[in-house]
């Protein structure tokens, strides 16, 4: 073996990862934070587990999607469903501005999509109309009694919730359209990995759904092009979130959570997002040290737009 083979192969060795000292950064940089910060962070090879305010309960904003998506898999794989099933959009008259993002709140009056482009559309462009006609299809009780089935009980969908629900309710004006702990989200995230969250097929098409993400700026923005990030993020005024399984030499499950933020403007340099942003590249960079990497000079000039469309 070469010299230069032999050093890389030390510099790999998972013994060399410092995760007491990586620990140690990502709680300051939370701290600091002006707001309320957590992480959970897990390596999937070793079991190891850091972690700041992990057990807390955060608003998930548009990673509650994940159990959304996850639910309807699960329905086509009990056979209760097809992947080709078709449900119309809401007409224009029943779309609300909650409902606007890009892109089927543009899309034109009698519009039928099937299972399929509602979840490839919830997931991988966070389309928040798409996203409220499923859970409005399937179900708010119906889908959290499934992240009970699955072991995430502190994890809960709270939008739509029906009037009997008082407690979804109550919750959902706290939090918004749905609540998590850090922990909790990384559950999920480590039985999608594992394919314990659903049958062998329906994980796995999760898992290629989210490795197509358009919002690709935090966690997926931190690791070499060439390495699959399977991700949801989420953003609201208040609190920016983001969730991933990165599938790498050292393969890890990282979430970060933010709250109660004080800068809430929509920049690419809110607070929020640059911790996001700077706790995924110190874990790259951590777990990684023979691959160190850092986004190249003007990627902030392709940062996601939403491609543009405005409400007219």
């Amino acid at each position: 073996m070469s010299l230069a083979l032999l050093v890389a192969g030390v510099i790999a060795s998972p013994a060399t990862i410092d995760l007491p000292r990586l620990e140690k950064q990502l709680d300051t940089l939370c701290q600091r934070f002006r707001g309320r910060a957590g992480y959970y962070l897990k390596r999937l090879d070793t079991g190891q587990v850091i972690a700041h305010r992990a057990d807390e309960r955060f608003p998930t904003a548009s990673t509650i999607k994940t159990a959304v998506a996850l639910h309807v898999v699960r329905e086509v794989e009990a056979g209760r469903r097809k992947w080709s099933d078709k449900i119309p959009l809401p007409p224009t008259d029943k779309r609300v501005p909650y409902d606007v993002s890009a892109w089927s709140y543009y899309l034109k009056d009698g519009t039928t999509l099937d299972l399929d482009g509602y979840v490839n559309l919830t997931l991988t462009v966070s389309d928040n109309l798409t996203t409220r006609v499923l859970r409005e299809h399937f179900g708010t009780v119906a889908i959290n009694q499934t992240l009970d089935a699955i072991g995430v009980p502190e994890m809960r969908l709270l939008a739509s919730a029906p009037p009997e629900e008082t407690r979804l309710r109550r919750l959902g004006g706290q939090f918004g359209m749905g609540m998590t702990t850090p922990r909790a989200m990384g559950a999920l995230m480590e039985k999608i990995y594992r394919g314990q969250a659903a049958g062998p097929a329906g994980t796995e098409k999760m898992i290629r759904i989210l490795s197509h993400a358009y919002w690709d700026d935090w966690i997926g923005a931190s690791v070499p092009p060439g390495i699959v990030c399977a991700s949801k993020s989420g953003a609201i005024s208040r609190s920016r979130s983001d969730t991933a399984i990165v599938y790498a030499p050292r393969p890890y499950v990282l979430i970060i959570f933010t709250d109660n933020q004080k800068d809430r403007r929509w920049e690419s340099d809110n607070e929020g997002d640059v911790l996001i942003r700077r706790v995924a590249n110190l874990v790259w960079n951590a777990l990684h040290p023979e691959r160190p990497y850092e986004p190249p000079k003007g990627y902030e000039r392709f940062l996601p737009t939403g491609g543009g469309v405005e409400n007219t």
